[in-house]
């Protein structure tokens, strides 16, 4: 088995910091953040 490791994009209109405060995407002129995720695939080698 091979594993690919591919990426899931993610948006959110904000993100919590460490100490628990809220941060708007609109607070500094975007629509939402942008984050990737990790997402492993696995396939089958055909032999």
């Amino acid at each position: 088995m091979k594993k690919e490791i591919e990426y899931d994009l993610v948006f959110s209109p904000y993100i919590t910091l460490k100490n628990g405060r809220r941060i708007y995407a609109r607070q500094y002129g975007k629509k939402a953040f942008c984050f990737r995720r990790k997402r492993e695939k696995e396939e089958a080698n055909k032999h």
